[in-house]
């Protein structure tokens, strides 16, 4: 059997845009190679990153879905990396099945003094029983935030409803069986780094199945999802999760925004934002998002300005 050998870097650098960068193009390596077996490599790697860490699990379900095989290597005289794994949960992610739900808060309590939380897989179907457990996994991540960021107020409630928001849209339009949720705490540097992601249908088919503004090509269908054209059967007056998550985290919070969707991607700070069609290269059939937070108590953000 073939195999695609895809090397992690030993370190990457802290900026919003270079894993991001890798990310990309570890789907161009993986579209471009006809092998059966992808090999993630990360013998070389000193420092995990959660965009890496998400959008490997992310990937590695989406080959598995289309029958690659798909491999794993570590450096085991790294123990502390080897540890980070293994607490994180990586590549599988937390397996919230294996739990009580009314017991999840304090199953993941061990994360209250942690900077991360692990990585966790929620439900994506729209059954009522899916939603609930949606609702105690996000309820049990939203209280290792409030512990590990030490935040009150506005600030505060804002991630709540950022995290909330973003896996809702992920399992209101992608068709995959999971979402992915993980995030890294930087409290010398006064940031969290949040990565939400599926490897469903993408906002392009989510659009066309619905029916709704019809888009001619994904990066107009990501153009609709950041500027508030739901894909959603709903009266216009409810308001966009995407559209208003962005608003309230760069225009509010004074955060970093981004949405991988199909061959687009979509990127905003406070100073300027771009809409960046691709090539076929570097198709996803599915969605990223990722954000970038700054933790700071800010007395000029009102969190009632941004939700409708």
């Amino acid at each position: 059997m073939t195999e695609l050998t895809i090397k992690i870097p030993a370190r990457i650098a802290d900026n919003f845009g270079t894993p991001v960068d890798l990310l990309v193009g570890f789907i161009s390596q993986i579209n471009k190679s006809q092998a059966e077996i992808i090999h993630f490599d990360f013998s070389q790697c000193k420092f995990a990153n959660p965009v890496i860490v998400g959008g490997v699990a992310s990937l590695s379900r989406a080959e598995r879905k289309k029958g690659r095989e798909i491999r794993y290597s570590f450096n085991e005289a790294n123990e502390s990396l080897v540890s980070y794994f293994k607490t994180i949960f990586f590549p599988e992610g937390f397996n919230y099945e294996k739990y009580q739900l009314n017991e999840l808060n304090s199953t993941l309590q061990a994360y209250h003094t942690k900077r991360y939380i692990p990585l966790i897989s929620f439900p994506n179907s729209k059954s009522v029983e899916d939603g609930h457990v949606r609702e105690k996994i996000i309820s049990a991540i939203n209280s290792i935030f409030k512990e590990q960021l030490k935040l009150t107020g506005d600030t505060l409630q804002a991630i709540y409803y950022l995290v909330d928001e973003l896996t809702q849209n992920i399992a209101d339009h992608s068709n995959s069986e999971t979402g992915i949720v993980f995030a890294q705490f930087y409290p010398t540097k006064n940031y969290m780094d949040i990565f939400i992601a599926d490897y469903g249908k993408g906002l392009l088919e989510s659009y066309i199945g619905t029916g709704k503004h019809n888009p001619s090509s994904d990066e107009e269908a990501v153009n609709f999802a950041v500027f508030g054209r739901s894909t959603k059967n709903l009266p216009e007056s409810r308001g966009f999760g995407i559209s208003t998550s962005r608003k309230m985290l760069v225009e509010g919070l004074k955060g970093k925004f981004l949405i991988y969707s199909g061959r687009a991607f979509f990127v905003q700070n406070v100073e300027k934002q771009e809409l960046i069609a691709l090539s076929e290269e570097y198709y996803y059939k599915g969605c990223f998002v990722i954000l970038r937070i700054p933790i700071l108590e800010s007395k000029q953000f009102n969190f009632y300005n941004y939700v409708e």
